[in-house]
C-alpha cells in the first residue's frame, strides 16, 4: 500500500470561509495551506451556517456535493505558472451553505470564485466607565460558528477606573450579512448570497501589491537617512 499523500482535503468545518477577513483568521484554510507548502495537493472545505438552527438533513447533501467538487478538482486541477508543485494551483478553497437547495434534485450551483477583500467592523468594546452588566453569551469560534460553542462571560470582571478596558463585542452584520451592492460578482461573498457554492484559487502566500520583476539591486535600496 502506498503511503504517498496525493491531496490533503482540511475540513468541514461549520462555519463559512469566504472572504479575506474571515479566510485570514480560518484554522481550515492554513491546515491546507501548509499542505501546499509541503507541495502537496490540497482543499479546504468549509459549510455556511445560514439557517438556525441548521436541519440534519442538510448535512448529508453538503458532504456529497463537497465531495463532488473534490473529485472534480482532482481530476482538473487548475495551472498557476507560479504555482509551488509543477505549475499548479497551489490549493482550493470551497464553501457550501446549508440551505434548503441542497436536498433539490439539482442541488446549488457552482461558481468559480475570487475572494471577497473586505475588512472587519468593530471587534472589541470600550468598557471602561459602563455600568454593571450581565452576563453575555460569546462564541469563542466566531460567529458563523454552531451555537452549542457559546460560552458564558462574566460582564463584571475587575477593572481599575484609570485603565483602558474592553470585552470582545464584534460588529459582524457587514460580513455576515452584507449588504448586496457591496459584494463583487463572482466574489467567493456573492456566490454564498447566492445560495451557490463557491470555488476559489488560492497560493500559499500573502498577497503583494503588484510591483515590477527587479532585474538591478540598486533600483530596490533605501537612498534616504532615517
Amino acid at each position: 500500500m502506498s503511503t504517498t499523500v496525493l491531496v490533503k482535503i482540511s475540513g468541514p468545518n461549520l462555519g463559512r470561509n469566504t472572504s479575506c477577513a474571515f479566510a485570514l483568521s480560518s484554522g481550515t484554510i492554513g491546515a491546507a495551506m501548509s499542505s501546499s507548502l509541503s507541495k502537496v495537493r490540497a482543499v479546504a472545505l468549509s459549510y455556511g451556517i445560514v439557517v438556525h438552527p441548521t436541519p440534519p438533513t442538510y448535512t448529508e447533501p453538503a458532504h456529497h456535493l463537497g465531495g463532488r467538487i473534490i473529485k472534480h478538482l482532482w481530476h482538473n486541477w487548475g495551472e498557476d505558472v507560479d504555482g509551488l508543485r509543477n505549475n499548479e494551483v497551489d490549493l482550493y478553497n470551497v464553501n457550501i451553505p446549508l440551505i434548503q437547495e441542497l436536498l433539490s434534485d439539482d442541488s446549488l450551483k457552482i461558481y468559480w470564485t475570487r475572494m471577497w477583500r473586505n475588512s472587519y467592523g468593530r471587534l472589541f468594546k470600550n468598557i471602561s466607565s459602563a455600568p454593571p452588566r450581565e452576563p453575555q453569551i460569546v462564541n469563542p469560534a466566531g460567529p458563523d460558528a454552531p451555537t452549542g460553542a457559546q460560552v458564558d462571560v462574566d460582564g463584571n470582571a475587575e477593572e481599575d477606573d484609570t485603565d483602558l478596558l474592553f470585552k470582545w463585542g464584534p460588529e459582524m452584520a457587514g460580513l455576515i450579512s452584507p449588504h448586496p451592492s457591496s459584494l463583487p460578482v463572482g466574489s467567493d461573498g456573492w456566490a454564498i448570497h447566492q445560495g451557490g457554492a463557491s470555488v476559489t484559487a488560492l497560493r500559499a502566500s500573502f498577497g503583494e501589491p503588484h510591483a515590477p520583476a527587479v532585474s538591478d539591486p540598486d533600483t530596490v535600496l533605501w537612498k534616504m537617512k532615517l
